[in-house]
């Protein structure tokens, strides 16, 4: 079984063009062949391990970038028996997630990271890839995120309510292909 993993998110135009042209297979239009295609738009729920409440006294602290990751949940599937093109075009709404849940002032953490932690993104999913011929391929599209790592302290009562939070924040797409 094949398996690659490719990044998409934050590409100039031009580089993700020529990263669908690549995923595609296809040199010539005479090389395309007949397509299977995922098209819709929709609000995905994602099953974060946190959640955060409302305190207006906690604030984070010690707030550091961590490296990226993909999700573990596809957002986008396509599958068939080649020889075909598999193609994913969709839009979906995404929310930061957390790795634990906690208390904090929902303005000291936007501040602190970033971005805005109240509102949800789109993520626009585009890809294809060429099935060859006598195999079963599999296009996956996963959510792609940017993280940030902090502890979260409350003066008001002294002490560290939660710490090594990470926060991440959907900035793309992540595509794996299997071909059996």
């Amino acid at each position: 079984m094949k398996r690659q993993i490719i990044l998409r998110g934050g590409l100039p135009a031009a580089a993700a063009i020529t990263l669908t042209i690549c995923l595609a297979g296809m040199g010539t239009a005479a090389e395309a062949q007949s397509a299977t295609s995922s098209s819709s738009t929709g609000t995905v729920s994602v099953q974060a391990a946190g959640k955060v409440t409302w305190n207006p006294n906690a604030k984070p602290k010690h707030v550091k970038s961590i490296p990226g990751k993909c999700g573990k949940t596809p957002i986008a599937e396509a599958s068939g028996r080649g020889p075909i093109t598999l193609r994913i075009d969709e839009t979906k709404s995404m929310s930061t997630t957390y790795s634990k849940s906690f208390s904090v002032n929902y303005k000291a953490l936007t501040a602190a990271v970033g971005w805005d932690i109240t509102k949800s993104r789109s993520i626009t999913v585009s890809g294809a890839k060429e099935v060859p011929r006598g195999k079963y391929g599999v296009l996956k599209a996963y959510t792609r995120y940017s993280g940030k790592q902090f502890d979260v302290y409350n003066p008001v009562e002294f002490k560290w309510t939660a710490k090594g939070v990470k926060a991440y924040k959907p900035i793309g797409v992540c595509y794996a292909f299997s071909a059996r």
